[in-house]
C-alpha cells in the first residue's frame, strides 16, 4: 500500500470504526451552509475497492498529494484510492508531451497543461481520451450547473468532432476581464500639485514633471523614473499598452514566454473578421509616440530588458511614478509605497480614442480534467471529475480545511459585491509556501463571479491593506468596464491536428519577428520612417496572412 489507511482518516470517530470493521462507509458531513448532498459520489462500498492513477502537476506549494487534506477529504466521499503520477511543473509541456506518446496512461488528468492540440491529437484523431458526452448527460450533476449558469460552454468545448473530451475550469474572475491597468503614484501627483491624467497630452505633461521636479522630494531631481514596465515575468506590465490603446486596439502580449496565442501576433476581431493592426496608420503613430517617450526618459528603456524583480526594485526605492498592472504587484502588498498608486483610467488619444483591454472567455477555460480511454472506470472517473464543480470541493481544493483555513461567513458581513457573503477565510491565501491543507488552483472548481466576490468585505475595509486587494481591484475594475469592447478578442477556437501543425511552424517564427520589431521601434534601433514596410514585408513572408486565414476558418466553422 501506497500508506497506511489509517493516515487517511479524517477523524478519531472514523478511526476507531475502522478498527472495528473492514468496511469503511463514510459519512458526509455538511460543515457549510452551501454543502450539497454527496452522498451519491461514494463510489465503492470500502475504501480501496477501486484504485486510480491520476497524474497531477509537483507544484512546489503542494507539499504532498497522498496526505493532502483536501484529497484525504475526496476519499473519504468517494472511498477510491488514489494514487499520484506527478509531473514536474519546470519543463510540464516537455514532460507531459512525452507520457502522452508513451502509451502508459494514468486513469485520469488533473491540470497537467493540456493543450487544446494535444486535445485534438490525442483525443479526436488518435482516440485516446475518452469521449464525455454521454457521461455528462447521464451524471453530470455539478457540471450540469456549470452549463446553466453559462451558456454556450458546452460549444466551446465541443471539439470539431462533436465530442468532448475534456473539462474546463471555472475561474470569473471579475478583475480579470479588465486586467490591463495602469497606476499612477498619486503622492507624487500631489507633491507636484498635479490632476490625474485624462488625456495622452496630459498624461505626457505629467511624465515629464515627474522627470524634471523632484516629485519624489529627495531633493534630487534626477532620480525619478516616469513609467517603467517589464516584458518577462510580469501580468500585464508591459509600458506601452497605456499609450498604444489611446491611439487603437492594442493587445499585443510581448511576454518573452507567450509564443502561441492570439495576443502574440495582435489578432482580435472587426465586424466577425480576424484582423491584426498592424497597417493602421494610429498603430504606427502609437508606436512613433512610445519610441518618443523612450527616447525623452519618460519610460524607462530598461523595461525592455528587466523583469518584475527589477520593477519592483525601482518601486521599493521610491523612484517610480507610474507603471501598468493587472494590480500594484510591483509593490509590496499593502505596503507604503503601494498605498501611494491610484489607477489612472484609459486616457484619450488624439482622436479621443480611449481603450481597456478585455477578457470576455477567460471565465471558463482550460482542459483541466481529461480521462483515458481505456480506464476500468470511466463512470467513476467522471463521477470525480463532476464532484470538483460542487461548492463542497471547490472551497475545499481552493482555501482548506473548513474551521482551520476558512469558516462560515459572519451575519451581516458583506461580500466584495456588496451582497451577503459566502465564507470568511481565517489564513490568507497564498501559493508559494509549501502547505499539505489544499491543492490551490490544480483541480477543476466552480468559482463563478459570485463565488470569488463572496469574500467578506467589511464596510470599514481598508483597500490598500493586503486583505482589501480584491476589493480594490472589483472598484477599480467597476471603473474600467465602460472603457471595453467585448466583441474584439477573438474566442477559443478548436483547430484540426493539420492546422494545428501548420501553425507551429508559422507561430515559432512569427512570434519572434513580432516581438524583435515591436522592441526594435520602441527602444529607437529601428524608426517607422526607414523600416517599417520591411518589417511588414517580413511578417507576411513568415505566414502572418495564412495565420490569419487559419483563424479565420476556424471562427467561420464555430461562430457562423
Amino acid at each position: 500500500m501506497k500508506h497506511n489507511v489509517l493516515r487517511k482518516l479524517m477523524s478519531t470517530v472514523i478511526a476507531i470504526a475502522l478498527l472495528l470493521s473492514c468496511a469503511t462507509a463514510f459519512a458526509w458531513a455538511p460543515e457549510w451552509e452551501h454543502d450539497e448532498d454527496l452522498s451519491a459520489y461514494k463510489l465503492c462500498e470500502n475504501f480501496g475497492d477501486i484504485k486510480l492513477k491520476v497524474a497531477v502537476t509537483d507544484l512546489a506549494a503542494i507539499e504532498t498529494w497522498e496526505e493532502n487534506s483536501f484529497i484525504l477529504w475526496l476519499e473519504e466521499i468517494t472511498n477510491v484510492d488514489l494514487e499520484f503520477e506527478l509531473i514536474p511543473y519546470e519543463g510540464r509541456a516537455e514532460k507531459l508531451g512525452l507520457l502522452l506518446n508513451s502509451g502508459d496512461y494514468p486513469d485520469f488528468f488533473l491540470n497537467v497543461g493540456m493543450t487544446d492540440a494535444m486535445i485534438s491529437r490525442f483525443g479526436v484523431e488518435e482516440k485516446l481520451f475518452l469521449p464525455l458526452n454521454d457521461l455528462i448527460e447521464e451524471h453530470g450533476n455539478f457540471f450540469k450547473r456549470l452549463l446553466e449558469t453559462y451558456p454556450g460552454t458546452d460549444g466551446l468545448i465541443t471539439q470539431l468532432d462533436g465530442q468532448i473530451y475534456s473539462l474546463p475550469e471555472v475561474n470569473e474572475c471579475y478583475h480579470c476581464s479588465a486586467a490591463h491597468k495602469f497606476w499612477i503614484n498619486q503622492t507624487w501627483l500631489d507633491n507636484l500639485g498635479l490632476e490625474m491624467p485624462t488625456t495622452l497630452d496630459e498624461l505626457y505633461e505629467v511624465l515629464v514633471a515627474f522627470r524634471d521636479l523632484d516629485a519624489n522630494g529627495n531633493g534630487d531631481p534626477s532620480d525619478e523614473i516616469p513609467l517603467a514596465g517589464d516584458y518577462a515575468d510580469g501580468w500585464y506590465t508591459n509600458p506601452e499598452y497605456p499609450i498604444m490603446n489611446a491611439f487603437t486596439y492594442y493587445n499585443i502580449d510581448l511576454d518573452k514566454t507567450v509564443t502561441s496565442s492570439a495576443v502574440a501576433f495582435g489578432l482580435y476581431m472587426e465586424d466577425g473578421q480576424v484582423v491584426v493592426p498592424f497597417e493602421k496608420e494610429e498603430f504606427k503613430e502609437g508606436i512613433e509616440f512610445v519610441a518618443k517617450l523612450v527616447e525623452e526618459g519618460l519610460i524607462y528603456e530598461g523595461s525592455f530588458t528587466q523583469d518584475l524583480a527589477g520593477l519592483t526594485n525601482i518601486c521599493e526605492s521610491g523612484r517610480l511614478g507610474a507603471a501598468p498592472g493587472g494590480y500594484i504587484l510591483f509593490a509590496t502588498l499593502g505596503g507604503d509605497i503601494y498605498r501611494q498608486y491610484a489607477p489612472v483610467l484609459p486616457v484619450a488619444g488624439p482622436d479621443g480614442y480611449q481603450n481597456a483591454v478585455s477578457e470576455p472567455y477567460a471565465a471558463v477555460g482550460g482542459n483541466v480534467f481529461t480521462i483515458s480511454a481505456d480506464t476500468e472506470y470511466p463512470v467513476e472517473c467522471f463521477k470525480i471529475g463532476d464532484l470538483f464543480y460542487s461548492y463542497a470541493a471547490t472551497i475545499r481544493s481552493y482555501y482548506g480545511v473548513y474551521g482551520e483555513q476558512w469558516t462560515s461567513a459572519d451575519a451581516g458581513i458583506p461580500g466584495i459585491n456588496g451582497e451577503q457573503s459566502m465564507y470568511k477565510p481565517l489564513v490568507p491565501w497564498q501559493e508559494s509556501e509549501p502547505q499539505s491543507y489544499c491543492i490551490l488552483q490544480m483541480a477543476p472548481s466552480f468559482r463563478t463571479s459570485d463565488f470569488r466576490l463572496g469574500e467578506p468585505s467589511d464596510p470599514g475595509l481598508d483597500i490598500y491593506s493586503d486583505a482589501g486587494l480584491e476589493t480594490l481591484l472589483y472598484k477599480t475594475t467597476q471603473e474600467y468596464k465602460p472603457f471595453t469592447d467585448d466583441t474584439k478578442p477573438v474566442p477559443p477556437l478548436k483547430f484540426t491536428d493539420e492546422q494545428n501543425s501548420d501553425m507551429a511552424v508559422i507561430k515559432a517564427n512569427l512570434s519572434n519577428t513580432v516581438k524583435e520589431g515591436m522592441f526594435a521601434f520602441f527602444n529607437g534601433t529601428k524608426t517607422v520612417e526607414n523600416d517599417y514596410d520591411a518589417w511588414l514585408a517580413d511578417l507576411e513572408a513568415q505566414g502572418l496572412s495564412q495565420l490569419i486565414e487559419i483563424y479565420q476558418a476556424a471562427y467561420d466553422v464555430q461562430f457562423k
